[in-house]
């Protein structure tokens, strides 16, 4: 036997398993790089579109770009670079998503001599440092902007000193793109959640959604009502503002007492704790914009402390409110269980909904056990002999111990049940009334508008939005039932995580270090078993 044939057959093998596999890896991937898909295998879909931005997305009418001008580097903030690494994988999951119409994702640099490209000359792209969403038929939507500044001049004594980190934040905070800002170890405001999801959808569908002309939501003005500006943490409506404009509706105000007619571009009116009557007039205007212009009408009212300042009950809407079917008392509901009811502060919390005719707008919330937090509140209920044709609902209700005091400004606390004027609990806290699409003949209006009344107007502050997901999911699906999105209402809210870790560079070093240990000795190890077989 040829000994020396035998080894260099044994070396020919060798050699030809190694190009084998080699040629495997290269094959495998290939074919990785030709599969276009990705698999989130984190906790709950973390980094997965949700239903809900699913069916929004699928109301796109026309393709859509998403344009980044920012040149990743190390010369940036460092919360922009935090930004451009969180956009990564939610911009991949937008391009690679079943959406009514392509969502395409480009990173052009502006400033270079020799780019030029199809979507450069589409938009006319002149200006870096921006992310903008834009759609082929001419509408665009900036979404952020980083001004590549050093900072203001520290020796301008008419400017206060602010860095160029700083100004990177102000302009994260302003696009909404990170929420919950709090102030950090070092002094600094860092974001609890990543909002890219929701900003990005609604950036997509204002350039590329069905066009419509009712999109503006008015808070009324003039009676002491809350501001949509205010960002007072407890009684601001603030939130309720980025809400709807979350939900593709812009936000402005209204004085009813100055204003002919509602505006045509009203898609809802929201009366927001008024603190004085509104004059038949006013009344007038909210009646025809309900039931001739296809109007929607929020109403939020508070118990009333002194009516020494109010003339007429529910501050002069209790009228239009008989003509939905609905009745708002002006009474206090008050609650002996201290499980529910702080007779100090007056916070509340509803936890009982219908059992029969459980409305779509809080399903969710029924089954899965959310409540609603409330302030001092009144009862709203649905009148027995509303005119036919409509459809009043009670959404949420106060417990079986409570009960609605009559006169409440002049009773002592805590308050006794008389039980001639006061009412027995469980009391409707919140209702609403449309006309109903089938079955029912309609009456002399068009049935085209909604109306939602809450008794108490802090279910819609900033304090209640910021800190109870029941207030939050009940706020959203209202827009939505308002905004006839039936398909948004039964989706449960889907929380946002966000995570980093901060070290130092020699802590980093360190890590690195000792990350390589285990695979060095394995490399060691592996050369002296080759030394070993070599010698035997």
């Amino acid at each position: 036997m040829d000994f020396k044939q035998a080894k260099r057959n044994r070396k020919f093998d060798s050699w030809l398993l190694v190009l084998l596999l080699f040629s495997f890896a290269i094959g495998l991937n290939f074919l990785a790089s030709r599969i276009d898909g990705q698999i989130d295998i984190t906790p709950d879909s973390k980094h997965t579109l949700s239903r809900e931005t699913m069916a929004l997305l699928n109301q796109m009418e026309s393709p859509v770009d998403v344009i980044i001008t920012i040149q990743d580097n190390n010369a940036l903030p460092k919360v922009v670079q935090k930004l451009l690494h969180d956009l990564d994988l939610l911009l991949e999951s937008f391009e690679n998503s079943a959406s009514a119409r392509k969502i395409s994702v480009h990173r052009v640099d502006v400033n270079s001599a020799t780019m030029s490209s199809d979507v450069i000359n589409l938009y006319n792209l002149t200006e870096a440092n921006l992310i903008m969403v834009a759609s082929p038929r001419g509408d665009k939507k900036i979404v952020f902007r980083h001004e590549d500044a050093d900072g203001v001049n520290p020796y301008d004594p008419n400017e206060s000193f602010r860095s160029k980190d700083s100004l990177a934040r102000e302009s994260l905070w302003e696009s909404g793109l990170y929420g919950e800002w709090v102030e950090g170890p070092n002094g600094m405001l860092e974001p609890k959640v990543f909002r890219g999801e929701e900003v990005i959808t609604r950036a997509i569908l204002e350039v590329s959604g069905k066009p419509q002309l009712k999109r503006v939501a008015y808070f009324t003005r003039g009676h002491g009502e809350s501001s949509p500006a205010d960002v007072n943490a407890e009684k601001g409506y603030s939130e309720l503002r980025r809400l709807l404009e979350d939900k593709n509706l812009q936000v402005s105000t209204i004085d009813l007492s100055v204003s002919e007619s509602i505006p045509k571009d009203a898609k809802l009116v929201i009366i927001a704790g008024p603190k004085a009557t509104f004059q038949d007039e006013e009344v007038s205007l909210m009646r025809n914009f309900l039931n001739q212009n296809d109007g929607n009408l929020l109403v939020a009212l508070d118990p009333m402390e002194s009516l020494a300042v109010i003339d007429r009950p529910a501050f002069g809407l209790r009228p239009l409110f008989k003509e939905w079917g609905l009745r708002c008392h002006d009474m206090l509901v008050y609650d002996p269980n201290r499980e529910n009811f702080d007779i100090f502060t007056g916070d509340y919390s509803l936890r009982t909904y219908s059992r029969e005719n459980l409305h779509p707008s809080v399903k969710v919330l029924a089954e899965q056990g959310y409540s609603i937090q409330t302030d001092r509140c009144r009862p709203v209920e649905v009148d027995p002999g509303h005119p036919k044709g409509l459809n009043p609902v009670s959404l949420v209700y106060s417990s079986s111990t409570s009960w609605a005091v009559s006169g409440w400004a002049n009773r002592k606390t805590p308050p006794e049940k008389n039980p001639l004027l006061d009412v027995e609990g469980p009391l409707p806290i919140a209702s609403l009334s449309s006309y109903a699409e089938e079955g029912d003949s309609p009456n002399e209006f068009s049935p085209k508008g909604k109306l939602v009344v809450l008794g108490c107007s802090k279910i819609l502050s900033n304090k209640r939005l910021r800190s109870n997901t029941g207030n939050q999911f009940l706020a959203q699906n209202l827009i939505y039932w308002i905004k006839n999105s039936y398909e948004m209402l039964e989706i449960p809210p889907k929380p946002l995580d966000s995570y980093h870790v901060s070290m130092s560079s020699e802590n980093f070093e360190k890590l690195l270090y000792s990350l390589s240990v285990i695979p060095g000795l394995i490399a060691l190890l592996g050369i002296f078993v080759g030394w070993l077989r070599k010698e035997l």
